[in-house]
């Protein structure tokens, strides 16, 4: 199989969201059997977990290791960006939005085009009963998305796909299989909206020109622990 980067038939997706979203349950349920069985065969989709980004300890060596890791694992491009939340829970939590912040402050105002809100938990045999929440999703002018609008001054134009799914049983539940599958559709249509490519941008590419491996881990340490500070004084002046 070809790399990543060299392999343009593979879906490159990273997942964000706090614990107890379903982030874990959700890229499990992707990997299921027959999640990306198409038509056309099967397409392949690399899944790249999110770590604890924001944490009170960003400067210990471990947390920045493994952001460092993370942020190389992107340097080939993305073909999206899942973010993640619990459909019993829609809010923004602070966690959240700080994660966002610091992902908006190293990757770009682009970033956000690439973005795909997906709610977990909306299980068959409880669908009916959230039917409250998910309208309190969509709702044009005071949802959730309008929220996500307003908290990061995006334009109008800023409709990404919301996607409700389950993560039960996805190797049997015809249910899951096609939310599951309502998830490929959004990615590819990320891409296709974006001129059929994965998202970078310069920082990235920065990255990826760096040729030595620790020049490299430095530099995006660096970036991470200056994007940091950013953004605490930003939680500061609120």
């Amino acid at each position: 199989m070809l790399a990543v980067e060299e392999d343009k038939e593979t879906y490159v997706v990273s997942a964000l969201g706090a614990i107890g979203t379903g982030k874990s349950s959700l890229l499990n349920a992707i990997t299921g059997e027959y999640t990306f069985e198409t038509g056309n065969g099967v397409e392949y989709c690399h899944l790249i977990d999110t770590p604890g980004l924001i944490d009170s300890n960003v400067h210990d060596r471990q947390v920045i290791n493994e952001m460092t890791k993370y942020f190389k694992s992107l340097q080939y491009g993305v073909s999206a960006f899942f973010l993640v939340f619990n459909i019993n829970d829609i809010r923004l939590d602070a966690y959240t939005q700080n994660m966002l912040i610091l992902f908006h402050q190293l990757l770009g105002k682009e970033f956000w085009n690439f973005v795909i809100i997906v709610f977990t938990h909306v299980d068959e045999e409880f669908r009916d009963d959230l039917e409250d929440n998910m309208d309190a999703v969509t709702a044009s002018d005071d949802g959730f998305v309008a929220e996500i609008r307003r908290i990061y001054k995006l334009p109008k134009s800023f409709q990404p796909s919301v996607i409700f799914t389950s993560t039960q049983n996805v190797k049997v539940s015809s249910y899951t299989q096609r939310h599951i599958r309502e998830l490929y559709f959004a990615v590819g249509m990320c891409e296709s909206r974006n001129s059929g490519k994965r998202f970078t941008c310069n920082w990235l590419r920065q990255i990826m020109n760096i040729p030595n491996e620790e020049q490299k881990s430095n530099f995006i340490a660096d970036s991470i622990k200056d994007a940091w500070s950013s953004v605490s004084n930003a939680c500061q002046m609120q």
